[in-house]
């Protein structure tokens, strides 16, 4: 079976032959020729060499074909997924008027940024907190810890393990397809699923393997991925969470829960601006100068508002599952019972609607203000 370190040689072995089917930009057939040869070798001699030798060359064949021009619509899924983004971004229109709020709302909850006005646009920008507004692995690692939360209740035996890793990706992926199937979260959950996965396939769960292990998948589907900037940020940021967060995090040795939790959110920010905000710095050409205030401060209170968006949404909709005014007097027990819990329903999802304007507020007055330092 193999193990994390096979999985890595062959994605960048698969990496390093889509680089070079760019460089030297020969005909696919040539490089295909070359993978089947190397692939025959490795069948009669199945050693890791002749299998990376493969995969180089396959990279490279799979980086020449995938230029070659495809007539036809888009596929049926991605239209499907498209549909599902802009009927759930109508039905959040629903819950806030029109304004700063209601934008960062969208913007937030599906990564529809058309409402943000060209002002707002720019304070997050300048505060460094423009990547909270694109739906990224930090959306898709903050639903990911409240699920499996949530169903901790089941307990920690092999089939309660398992039952909850179906039902955490089923809901993920869930998610990825009614925000549009975007590029970023889509890898996002395709990592978590081979951290999933990869708990039942070696025992433990290894970061640096699902990590890999994606990024082979969409390589191999998507030959024009690693061109990305999104996709670059992205596996930047979480190799260098991955790789250097466990050494900053030891370095602070302290019983105080409060500054423990502090140090990590600092030293993950860190982590991600040594390759990320390098990367955004050389093609964009800014940096930003404040990104540890907006992790102290804009970073925890983007996550309270991802959960009552979660909270709200789901009042709201159960609210307007149970109208009351639904029901008659001659309904039967059951519709008596939920007719009553209609007004109840009603105030909870006010309040959480309240709430979530209240905390949309604050954080958009801590972006302006961190923006204007």
């Amino acid at each position: 079976m193999w193990q994390g370190r096979e999985i890595i040689l062959c994605t960048l072995a698969l990496l390093a032959g889509n680089l070079l089917g760019d460089a030297l930009s020969l005909p696919p057939l040539v490089y295909l020729l070359l993978s089947v040869v190397f692939a025959l070798v490795a069948w009669r001699r199945p050693q890791l060499l002749w299998i990376l030798a493969c995969l180089l060359w396959l990279g490279a064949a799979g980086v020449q074909a995938g230029r070659m021009p495809r007539p036809g619509p888009p596929p049926a899924l991605t239209l499907w997924a498209a549909g599902c983004k802009a009927s759930f971004s109508a039905w959040l229109e629903t819950l806030l008027p029109a304004g700063e709020e209601q934008a960062i709302l969208r913007a937030l909850a599906i990564g529809d940024r058309s409402g943000l006005s060209r002002e707002l646009r720019a304070a997050w920008r300048d505060s460094g907190a423009m990547h909270l507004l694109a739906l990224s692995g930090l959306h898709v690692g903050l639903l990911y810890a409240l699920l499996h939360r949530l169903l901790s209740l089941l307990g920690g035996s092999r089939p309660a393990r398992l039952l909850r890793s179906v039902v955490v990706l089923g809901l993920l992926w869930t998610y990825a397809l009614i925000t549009g199937l975007s590029a970023s979260i889509a890898r996002a959950v395709l990592m978590i699923t081979f951290y999933e996965i990869s708990a039942y396939v070696s025992g433990s769960r290894d970061g640096l393997s699902a990590l890999a292990g994606s990024a082979f998948l969409l390589i191999l589907f998507d030959p024009e991925s690693p061109r990305d900037i999104g996709f670059q940020l992205s596996y930047t940021a979480v190799l260098s969470i991955l790789l250097l967060h466990p050494r900053l995090k030891r370095l602070l040795h302290t019983r105080s829960r409060l500054l423990t939790r502090v140090w990590e959110l600092l030293s993950v920010s860190l982590c991600c601006q040594a390759t990320c905000g390098l990367l955004a710095w050389f093609y964009f050409g800014n940096f930003p100068a404040y990104f540890l205030l907006t992790t102290l401060l804009a970073i925890p209170l983007t996550t309270l508002v991802m959960y009552t968006i979660l909270a709200a949404s789901a009042s709201a909709a159960v609210s307007s599952a149970v109208p009351g005014s639904a029901f008659s007097a001659a309904t039967t027990a059951a519709s008596s019972a939920a007719s009553s819990l209609a007004p109840f329903l009603d105030r909870l999802s006010d309040l959480s609607i309240q709430a979530l304007t209240w905390l949309l507020q604050i954080l958009n007055t801590i972006i302006h203000l961190i923006a204007s330092l």
